[in-house]
């Protein structure tokens, strides 16, 4: 409602857009209604778009209105309709969609918005039926929300209905505290999917959602749900309630703790002054990870169980609601004192670090107290004592006298990362984060949940200026900071997929590997079917900075590119882009109204009908220009807004070379399609592909008019060899008219076989 105020009650004019709810409508038809009322009264209401005025039927009753908004002259007939075809006014070429202005006119000439719309082109949902695969598993965007049963989700529904598709749909994330919304105390602190989350402590709930009101919530509004079973550092950060969280009461023991190099726990509250995107002053208190911990592995276990119990109902229920779960966000040795403490020093990690080194106990098979069976964990290559004692240049009497490195110099000659020991010492907390993580899918697959439904949910945020790249694997160097144990191989647990949080150039995919590749790439090298669990292409370390539509457009592209399963954004009720200008706004909480999401919104546009599993670069959208990577080797380009403009050479020759990262099987490949106009001059189309740099050229397609087989979105090559191996990069050769000029809207790449998941479909 607009309410524009200038005496102490509404404004000179009012008004709603009932119809459509949705943001979006798929033309040409357009059918729009509403209500406005002004103090000067309503002369006229007009829908504008590209230039074009078109007068709404304006006086239709409204007694509903006038009830609750009296004292305006237009009641009880203020109510406007406008019901028009647009197909005489067309979108310009590579215009998918367009803005529709509603404007009220007052009596007295004063103008006014009373919302917008978009009008989206039809061609859109048709332009890849070439594509079409049956039962191909969607991508989703799951905004996160919390909240749910206090109508969080409201409109998350209807907002983006007119951009999705049976190949890109959109549903919602939201995180479970399954340590924290429990039966009490008295009842040993039993998981409750039915928890009160009205209950508060020292004047703050305890927790935002109950996992029975989030099923309830996406069944009613038939929004396909991955649920957050948090059970990690951040699901008690928000403050101790230790009559409901088992990891409150847990905490309280000093042995189920994560310790310092001093032997030392610190107070929960120790880091209270961490900046976050709520309140989180328990952030200095961790817990353990080692597998001699037993009472916290038995109520991680146990309540994690507990809370699989429903969805896998639900999931048998509603089997294309059901996208998953992902765990335990950040799972890390803590690195929240930022190398003023290093962790973990408890004695039961010692003792298991000592075995580790030696492929003893529980390496060795051994059970001991429930403790698991960790042989298929066993080092290729076991330590000796006399090994340990060289490696750290100390004499150990005996295994039990064995200590990790606890001193991390940062002296030129002698940094900390280059010691051996220390060395040792990061393999093994980063095999402990690894082993967590594959020990909360394995919890989750026995209580029935199907692997291919469970992510992991490790933070891979850009490491800060001067900082080595993430670790690639568990056996990388160390690297010049607390890495935390964090791996990108350790994120990804046996048996179930890679989840990935990523923010800031992280989220754009702008930050170096440590073997040069991309970092989406690299995750989907590791696991095809990782995912991205949170993400925000806003800086964490910058909240002032707000993020461009060129980083969220990079970041939605190469995600796609690289095979995502779905991507999380963040947050459907977190800040709102709107509100940027105002003092508190945080803008890596921000999703609605900002770039990221217009981003989304072409990006969701330009791939309807569009298998998960397929590549595709659009140059940019019809806001932005991009080359995507790609470059002439014949021939020149000019990146316009959604398009490639070519120039021929001489010889009437265009040859392009794309990034150098595709990673794609080339066996798996179908066709290629070149968004090209069907009354463009090319008299050829050549598509070439190789592995490496430098290696030769093979051959993927060739087609000459009149063979070339026209589509809604552009030339269709088929792959005519079906003997090569990966390829990192392809050529497009096209040869056309002399001098001549070509756009080139897209490049596809269409595979044999979807890269998808098995599931189901429910609208």
């Amino acid at each position: 409602m607009i309410d524009v105020a200038d005496d102490a009650t509404f404004g000179p004019v009012i008004g709603w857009i009932d119809e459509p709810a949705a943001e979006g409508i798929v033309g040409p038809l357009l059918c729009i209604r509403g209500w406005a009322l002004a103090h000067a009264g309503v002369r006229a209401v007009q829908i504008r778009i590209d230039g074009h005025c078109i007068d709404a039927r304006f006086g239709l009753a409204r007694e509903d209105v006038a009830a609750v908004r009296p004292g305006y002259p237009d009641n009880p007939r203020g109510g406007f309709e406008c019901v028009a075809d647009l197909t005489a006014h067309p979108a310009d070429a590579g215009v998918d969609r367009r803005q529709v202005a509603v404007v009220v006119i007052t009596g007295d000439g004063l103008e006014m918005a009373l919302g917008e719309r978009t009008l989206i082109e039809p061609a859109v949902h048709t332009r890849w039926r070439c594509a079409a695969r049956e039962h191909a598993t969607p991508f989703f965007i799951v905004p996160a929300l919390s909240g749910v049963a206090q109508g969080s989700a409201f409109g998350l529904d209807t907002r983006y209905a007119a951009y999705a598709s049976p190949t890109t749909q959109i549903g919602m994330r939201v995180p479970i505290l399954y340590l924290r919304t429990t039966t009490g105390r008295d009842d040993d602190y039993r998981f409750d999917p039915h928890f009160d989350v009205q209950r508060r402590h020292d004047g703050r709930v305890i927790a935002d959602d109950a996992l029975a009101s989030v099923l309830g919530e996406s069944a009613a509004r038939r929004l396909p749900l991955l649920v957050t079973l948090n059970g990690g550092i951040w699901s008690d950060a928000a403050g101790t309630a230790s009559a409901w969280d088992v990891n409150d009461r847990l905490e309280e023991d000093a042995a189920n703790c994560q310790w310092n190099e001093h032997d030392a726990v610190m107070p929960d509250d120790h880091l209270k002054h961490l900046p976050g995107s709520h309140a989180a002053p328990q952030l200095a208190r961790a817990l353990t990870l080692n597998v001699f911990a037993s009472d916290v592995r038995h109520y991680k276990r146990r309540n994690l169980q507990q809370a699989a119990a429903p969805l896998v109902r639900f999931m048998h229920e509603h089997p294309g609601l059901f996208i998953g779960v992902n765990v335990d966000p950040d799972v890390y040795i803590n690195p929240f004192f930022g190398e003023t403490q290093w962790y973990d020093y408890n004695p039961g990690t010692l003792r298991q670090f000592r075995h580790w080194l030696a492929g003893t106990g529980p390496y060795g098979g051994e059970r001991d107290g429930g403790t698991p069976d960790l042989s298929r964990y066993r080092r290729p290559h076991v330590l000796t004592l006399h090994d340990a004692c060289t490696l750290a240049r100390r004499s150990f009497a005996t295994w039990d006298d064995v200590d990790p490195p606890r001193v991390f110099s940062r002296e030129p000659g002698a940094p900390f990362w280059n010691d051996p020991w220390v060395h040792e010492w990061e393999m093994f907390r980063r095999h402990l984060v690894a082993l967590h993580y594959d020990e909360l899918a394995q919890w989750l697959i026995e209580a029935g949940v199907p692997g291919e439904r469970i992510w992991s949910s490790q933070g891979l945020m850009a490491p800060a200026d001067g900082c080595m790249p993430l670790a690639l694997r568990i056996t990388s160097p160390v690297k010049n900071y607390d890495s935390g144990g964090v791996s990108i191989e350790g994120s990804k647990p046996r048996g179930a997929h890679l989840g990935a949080i990523v923010y800031g150039d992280a989220a754009a995919n702008a930050i170096a590997m440590e073997d040069g590749g991309t970092l989406f790439e690299t995750l989907a090298a590791i696991d095809p079917g990782f995912a991205i669990v949170e993400f925000n292409t806003a800086d964490l370390r910058h909240p002032e900075r707000h993020p461009s539509y060129a980083a969220a457009y990079r970041g939605w592209r190469d995600l796609w590119n690289a095979g995502a399963r779905f991507v999380s954004p963040m947050a459907w009720n977190g800040a709102n882009g709107a509100d940027a200008a105002r003092a508190g706004y945080l803008s890596y909480t921000a999703w609605r109204n900002t770039p990221l999401e217009e981003a989304a919104r072409d990006f969701l546009l330009a791939r309807s009908g569009l298998p998960l599993g397929t590549r595709l670069w659009t140059f940019g959208t019809q806001v932005h220009a991009d080359d995507d990577g790609w470059y002439a080797e014949s021939g020149t380009l000019s990146a316009q807004r959604g398009a490639l403009l070519l120039q021929a050479d001489r010889a009437g020759r265009i040859a392009l070379c794309s990034p150098r990262d595709l990673h794609i099987d080339g066996v798996l490949i179908d066709a290629f399609v070149l968004g090209i106009a069907q009354s463009a001059p090319v008299m050829s189309i050549r598509v070439a592909g190789r592995g490496a740099d430098r290696a030769a050229w093979q051959s993927l397609a060739q087609c000459d008019p009149p063979a070339v087989r026209w589509t809604e979105a552009g030339a269709w090559a088929a792959c005519s060899q079906t003997r090569v191996g990966m390829i990192r990069q392809l050529r497009l050769e096209l040869i056309v008219a002399r001098n001549a000029t070509i756009n080139l809207a897209r490049v596809a790449i269409l595979m044999v076989v979807s890269e998808v998941l098995p599931s189901g479909s429910e609208q």
